[in-house]
């Protein structure tokens, strides 16, 4: 009897089938990513390139960073590294603001002072993205800033014949 039974379990579930079916589905399905792009005004040159330095005779340049992508909002630090021997002896002074451009700083109000020390503190303790100083987060598009850099070699006989090179490095991320 149970074998009958199982036997009648077996063809029943084997030929069952729905008699009314219907399916739907939702097509034209699209996916895209949004953009992080950053661009500066230095038209790839370099910010400085100095040589016969003396202290109390500070470098000044600035610099103008976009943030044009449609990631909102998108924060922007800056980070950097240095080598050499002068870097230790180097006063930097890095502000962010409005006017001035690269090339001439004329017309640069601060808003904010991001960093005071010298280059080879910068450049060892603001390595990567992680690490980098906040300098704007973009909350609309596209959104500018202009940095301000001050460079002034320190009165120390130790720098004298010295010299450095540094990469300043802005990023952002969505």
């Amino acid at each position: 009897m149970a074998a009958a039974l199982l036997m009648v379990t077996i063809l029943t579930i084997g030929r069952s089938q729905a008699a009314f079916t219907d399916t739907t589905d939702s097509s034209a399905n699209s996916f895209a990513t949004g953009t992080v792009v950053l661009t500066d005004d230095d038209s790839g040159s370099a910010m400085f390139s100095v040589t016969n330095m003396s202290p109390g005779t500070p470098v000044v340049e600035c610099i103008t960073v976009t943030y044009s992508g449609t990631e909102l909002p998108a924060p922007v630090r800056i980070y950097g590294s240095s080598t050499g021997t002068l870097d230790t002896y180097l006063n930097t002074t890095i502000e962010v603001g409005t006017g001035g451009s690269f090339g001439s700083c004329a017309g640069f109000t601060p808003t904010s002072t991001l960093f005071n020390n010298t280059l080879a503190n910068f450049s060892t303790t603001h390595t990567n993205w992680a690490s980098g100083l906040a300098t704007f987060s973009a909350a609309a598009n596209p959104t500018s800033r202009t940095f301000r850099f001050t460079v002034d070699v320190q009165n120390n006989a130790a720098a004298q014949g010295d010299s450095s090179t540094a990469v300043f490095t802005f990023e952002a991320q969505a």
